[in-house]
C-alpha cells in the first residue's frame, strides 16, 4: 500500500512538472509587430492605454463615427470586408476588446458591462462623444449595455446576431469543461495545441463551410494559442451572464437595426425575433442562407443595410 501511495505521489508530481512545463512553454501574447504584415488593414491599426488595458483599433474615414465590435474569441479580423468601405461614408473605429485579438489581456472584469464602459473611455481618449454601435454576438450585447448604461453617447445600434436574450436552441463555441476549476484549464490548453476545435466552431458559425478557409482558421486561431488568449476566453465565458440585459431591452430609444443570418446555429433566429419585439421601433432584417458571422459571410449585404440604416436616421 505504501509503494501504491508514493507511486501515485511520483505520477502526481511529474504530471504537474509536465503541465506547467507545458503551460509556459507557449507566448503570453501574441505579437502585433511580428504579425503586421498578416493583420488586414494593419496601416490603419494603433493602440491606446485606458484605464490600464492597451487596447487596439483601427481607425479610418470621416463622418459620423461608427465603432465595430466583435464577438467572443473574435478581433477587428470580423470586419475586415466591410471596414475599408464603411469608412468612405463614416469614421470607422473597429476595436479589439479587452482580452481579444491584440488588446491587453489582464486579469480583471470581462463581463460585458465591463467591456461596454472600457470602449466608452476609449471613445473619451479619441474625443468621439456621440457614436453609432455595430456589434456582433458578444460584440452586439457590449453595444447594448452601452445603450443601456450610456445613453446620451449612442446615436443607434446595429446589432448582428447579437447576444443578450434568452431562447430555446442554440449552442456555444465554448466546450462545457472549460467550467470545471483547474482542469478546464488544461483540458483547454490541451485542445487548442491544434486548430481543430477552431475550425469546428467556425463551421458552426457559417451556413457557407467554403468560407473557413485556412486563413481563417489560422487567424481566429493564433490568439488562442497563446497563455493571455486563452485565460481571457475562459475569464469572459464564465462572466457573461452578469448584467443581464433582456429585462432592460425597452428602455432602449436609439434606433436599432437587428441583423440575423436565417441560420445560426450559436444564437438562433427566435433571439432576434424576441430582440426585435423587446426594442422598440427596431428594425429585423434576415438574411437567409447565412450564419452567426453575416459581416464575414455576406459583407456586401451587411454594408449596405448598415449605410442605408444610418443614412435614414442621421
Amino acid at each position: 500500500m505504501k509503494k501504491l501511495l508514493k507511486l501515485l505521489l511520483v505520477i502526481i508530481v511529474v504530471a504537474s512538472i509536465a503541465l506547467t512545463v507545458f503551460w509556459f512553454a507557449r507566448p503570453a501574447d501574441v505579437s502585433f509587430d511580428e504579425a503586421r504584415a498578416s493583420i488586414p488593414n494593419s496601416e490603419y491599426s494603433h493602440f491606446a492605454d485606458v484605464d490600464g488595458v492597451r487596447l487596439h483599433y483601427q481607425e479610418k474615414g470621416a463622418g459620423a463615427p461608427l465603432v465595430l465590435l466583435h464577438g467572443f474569441t473574435s478581433s477587428t479580423y470580423s470586419w475586415k470586408d466591410v471596414f475599408e468601405s464603411l469608412s468612405t461614408n463614416f469614421r470607422v473605429i473597429a476595436v479589439d476588446l479587452k482580452g481579444f485579438g491584440f488588446s491587453g489581456k489582464p486579469d480583471g472584469d470581462y463581463t460585458r458591462r465591463g467591456q461596454a464602459l472600457l470602449v466608452a473611455r476609449l471613445l473619451d481618449h479619441l474625443k468621439v462623444e456621440k457614436a453609432w454601435f455595430c456589434g456582433n454576438s458578444m460584440g452586439g450585447e457590449v453595444s447594448i449595455n452601452l445603450a443601456l448604461a450610456n445613453p446620451s453617447r449612442v446615436a443607434g445600434l446595429i446589432l448582428i446576431d447579437s447576444a443578450g436574450v434568452a431562447v430555446a436552441g442554440g449552442g456555444s463555441l465554448a466546450p462545457g469543461y472549460l467550467q470545471v476549476p483547474v482542469i478546464g484549464r488544461v483540458l483547454m490548453a490541451l485542445a487548442l495545441t491544434s486548430d481543430k476545435l477552431v475550425r469546428q466552431g467556425l463551421e458552426t458559425s457559417f451556413y457557407d463551410d467554403t468560407k473557413v478557409t485556412a486563413e481563417r482558421v489560422a487567424y481566429y486561431h493564433r490568439p488562442l494559442k497563446t497563455r493571455g488568449g486563452q485565460l481571457a476566453a475562459l475569464r469572459a465565458r464564465t462572466q457573461w451572464s452578469q448584467f443581464p440585459v433582456e429585462s432592460e431591452l425597452g428602455k432602449i430609444n436609439a434606433p436599432t437595426l437587428i441583423i440575423w443570418g436565417a441560420e445560426d446555429e450559436l444564437i438562433p433566429l427566435d433571439a432576434g425575433r424576441k430582440m426585435n419585439m423587446l426594442i422598440k421601433g427596431s428594425e429585423l432584417v434576415t438574411f437567409e442562407k447565412c450564419g452567426h458571422l453575416p459581416q464575414e459571410e455576406m459583407p456586401e449585404r451587411v454594408l449596405v443595410e448598415i449605410t442605408k440604416f444610418i443614412g435614414a436616421h442621421r
